[in-house]
């Protein structure tokens, strides 16, 4: 029996739209990282990509050189995702409602084990260091630096003034593009930014992070750019977008439909978001690969472009009248709720929460990262039996300034916890160090799934003759 067939009998015991879409076959790609004989590998896609060495030498026994060819330019900078803090040395160590903790800013060369990425200052803005790059003599800039294991997100500024503020002008890898990107042309919706890769080397007690990583055991799925129709939608007006994973293998025929993950950005991002900064196609490929979790299909919408709404109406109603239905008329995906999963980041898990609120018969499992209960938010005994029905998962990084609430939106993970609790509802919950960053949220997509989604409940109630 599945983890999926338990689920079902354990939940059991307790209790189409027609659309037009256009998509694009692909597979994930960024630099590697993975070192060869040598201890040296380049980029996939071009002679001018990222390149990663294993030395041997303190502090991570990695360092990445990234390199950009621009022989006219005058200055060449880049920004990575690589401000790191030190938990056991922050006091307090946990951001909550009374106190805001500030990170360190170490910069790799600091790197000592424990240390995890967190922007500085501490903020829900990516702040991370912005550096100049050396030119060379064949017009390559470059710069390297050392890493310890994990992805890392980077991007380059040409003639321009850039701080550790902002994004504006800032150019992908064109030697290490984005996965929806062929021969320089892009299908669907540009990116503004790269992914790395680096091993982890055990001799400096680096995390070994290969799970982020392409899957060693060479399945890999396939992700898809999807336009669909969307009447009412502003922009794009009357249509939007997907990006849809499936699974190394996937059978259009298997006698057993699969599971639905619908996995959601946070704000200022799009449907690209995680299949880029959040590295989730090596992530599935891994968690499937090594038989962590089953093969799944993962739908990730772009939840903005819409009109303003209560609770992000609008969106929700796209959400169960048209995506979900197209999902199942073109995927060999299940069409029961207990066999659909959503989670998203930040906004998404706004987003979570609003659809576990107000739509609790939709999916059978919700995780929230980042985010909590919107303000005022009444659980009434009809809401408290529904959500009781379903598998609730909170998670967030402890450094993250979001713990304390954004009052106008919602009252932070800590209170959300505290008030379903109190409620009687079942929690699942996961923190960990860090701040409102991608290095969290990878985290959490794998501990959500190999926790929570399409698991038996895990409620006292559950019909273990409660």
């Amino acid at each position: 029996m599945t983890r999926r067939e338990i689920a079902r009998a354990v939940t059991a015991a307790v209790g189409g739209a027609s659309l037009t879409g256009t998509a694009l076959g692909a597979a994930p790609a960024y630099a590697t990282g993975q070192a060869g004989p040598t201890g040296l590998t380049t980029g996939q896609h071009g002679k001018y990509g990222p390149v990663v060495r294993h030395t041997g030498r303190r502090p991570t026994g990695y360092e990445v050189t990234f390199r950009y060819h621009a022989p006219s330019a005058e200055r060449v900078q880049l920004k990575g995702e690589w401000y790191f803090e030190r938990p056991s040395e922050l006091s307090p160590r946990v951001t909550g409602p009374d106190h805001l903790v500030e990170t360190q800013g170490l910069l790799p060369a600091q790197w000592r084990p424990g240390d995890v990425p967190a922007s500085h200052p501490n903020s829900t803005s990516p702040v991370w260091p912005v550096v100049d790059m050396v030119r060379g003599r064949d017009g390559v800039w470059s710069y390297t630096t050392p890493l310890p294991s994990g992805v890392y997100t980077y991007g380059f500024f040409v003639d321009a003034q850039a701080d550790d503020t902002t994004t504006a002008g800032q150019l992908p890898d064109p030697g290490n593009p984005a996965w929806n990107v062929t021969d320089g042309v892009v299908q669907g919706r540009a990116v503004d930014r790269s992914q790395i890769y680096v091993p982890s080397d055990p001799d400096f007690r680096t995390v070994d992070r290969s799970w982020q990583g392409p899957a060693p055991h060479g399945g890999r799925g396939k992700l898809r750019y999807v336009t669909y129709g969307s009447p009412g939608h502003v922009t794009p007006a009357d249509e939007n977008y997907l990006v849809v994973y499936t699974p190394p293998g996937y059978d259009p025929k298997r006698a057993e439909p699969y599971p639905t993950l619908y996995l959601s950005h946070g704000g200022g991002e799009n449907e690209m978001g995680w299949s880029t900064q959040g590295a989730m196609a090596d992530i599935m490929d891994n968690l499937i690969g090594h038989g962590e979790v089953e093969p799944m299909v993962v739908v990730m919408p772009n939840a903005t472009g819409y009109a303003s709404s209560t609770q992000d109406q609008a969106h929700r109603t796209d959400l169960i009248e048209r995506v979900i239905p197209w999902v199942e008329d073109h995927y060999n995906v299940s069409t029961s709720a207990s066999d659909r999963a959503y989670t998203g980041l930040s906004a998404g898990g706004m987003r979570t929460a609003y659809l576990l609120l107000n739509n609790t018969e939709v999916f059978g499992y919700y995780g929230i990262m980042s985010a909590g209960l919107p303000p005022n938010t009444t659980l009434t005994e009809e809401r408290k039996a529904a959500i009781g029905q379903v598998s609730v998962y909170v998670g967030c990084g402890w450094q993250d300034p979001i713990n304390v609430g954004f009052s106008t939106l919602h009252r932070g993970p800590f209170r959300a916890v505290r008030d379903l609790t109190a409620a009687g509802i079942h929690v699942q919950t996961d923190f960990v160090d860090g701040g409102h960053e991608w290095h969290v949220w990878r985290i959490l997509l794998r501990d959500f799934l190999t926790r929570v989604a399409f698991l038996p409940p895990t409620t006292a109630s559950a019909a273990w003759g409660a």
